[in-house]
């Protein structure tokens, strides 16, 4: 245990036992009952030392979105990552170049122009870089069309010899907020059978297709049965925020939240506290504060978050700390130099968030 106290205000608390329940229920559910590689995302977990902690629970590398996510992985000693984005810029090309040097860190492309690029960073750096084809499944993003537009871009990743094609990747995003069940399940089979589909294709035309990855926290659940697909990328649902919980319907426990302090309580009903956007991200899912009854209206501003609530509020006097749940971890945890972890009220671990994530 760390012999010291909690930071200044505000600051984010990560409840370690509701964390390690959160990490064996989607362990069991990827790696146990799916029998598929776990590739979590670490866009929201952003700590080296958190990721290397669901290594340890059964992943077998991480998923990035950006060069520099990669660098601070790497760094700590994962040696087996994928960006899910397509890199571009001069600078990042030759850093992915660089860190292939000493580790597999593989990158999702969707045009010849990717290709190219990466083939003359790889090149010049002398060294061999994976790729994965992006197939757009119905979210609407990046992504080739499934079938033979994945394979004729595979063909073109084939023929440099400094790219190794290892497979294709998606992301059904756009199915995690259905609310039934049912409906919802049907959806994300529907849209991961176009990856699998376009994967079956791939190797009838001779293209090595040895990983077939997607799956979010959102998705998880289904994906994780479904045949064909070798890896799933969810990640962030180690937090459990509210996003995961309300909007797509995942059962995690909250484990994340924001410590902030009241700052003003200018009526029995209106609570200030030093929790604003500078701190929080407020979109797309806002905070939700723990402990008080009925209703609350949430205004943020950069340094002040003001609480309007639905009934006369006892107890959080001016000094007092007041917690509130993290309503979306992607778009919070960067805001900080580090998650501090809590056991029984004590903290028990400090996970530095690398300053090249922020």
């Amino acid at each position: 245990m760390y012999a010291v106290a909690l930071p200044e205000t505000p600051c984010l608390l990560l409840d370690m036992d509701a964390f390690e329940r959160n990490v064996a229920q989607m362990a069991q559910s990827i790696v146990g009952a799916g029998d598929k590689r776990w590739r979590p995302h670490v866009k929201a977990i952003r700590a080296p030392s958190l990721a290397l902690r669901l290594i340890a629970a059964g992943a077998c590398g991480v998923t990035c979105a950006t060069v520099g996510e990669a660098q601070a992985m790497v760094a700590a000693g994962i040696a087996d990552v994928l960006i899910a984005s397509n890199v571009v810029t001069p600078e990042a090309l030759e850093a992915l170049a660089e860190l292939n040097r000493t580790s597999q860190v593989m990158v999702a492309v969707d045009s010849p122009a990717h290709v190219h690029r990466l083939a003359g960073a790889a090149r010049r750096a002398g060294v061999t870089i994976g790729v994965l084809i992006e197939v757009d499944v119905g979210l609407k993003r990046s992504g080739v069309a499934p079938g033979d537009a994945a394979s004729e871009l595979g063909r073109i990743v084939q023929a440099e010899p400094t790219l190794a094609l290892r497979g294709l990747m998606a992301w059904e995003g756009h199915t995690t907020r259905i609310a039934d069940a049912k409906a919802k399940a049907e959806a994300i089979r529907h849209s991961v059978r176009h990856l699998t589909q376009t994967a079956r294709h791939c190797t009838q035309v001779g293209l090595p297709i040895g990983i077939v990855s997607c799956g979010g926290t959102g998705t998880y659940e289904t994906a994780s049965l479904l045949p064909g697909v070798t890896e799933l990328q969810a990640g962030g649902g180690v937090f459990g925020d509210r996003r995961y919980r309300t909007e797509f319907h995942v059962p995690l426990r909250q484990a994340l939240v924001l410590r902030a302090t009241v700052m003003s309580r200018p009526t029995a009903r209106r609570i200030v506290c030093d929790a604003g956007w500078r701190a929080m991200g407020v979109y797309p899912t806002p905070p939700q504060p723990v402990g008080l009854p009925g209703t609350t209206h949430i205004a943020h501003a950069a340094e002040h978050l003001t609480l309007t609530c639905e009934h006369d509020v006892f107890g959080f006097g001016i000094g007092d700390r007041i917690d509130l749940e993290v309503g979306y971890a992607d778009a919070t945890v960067f805001l900080h130099d580090a998650i501090h972890g809590i056991r029984n009220g004590v903290v028990e671990e400090i996970f530095a968030l690398p300053a090249r994530l922020h």
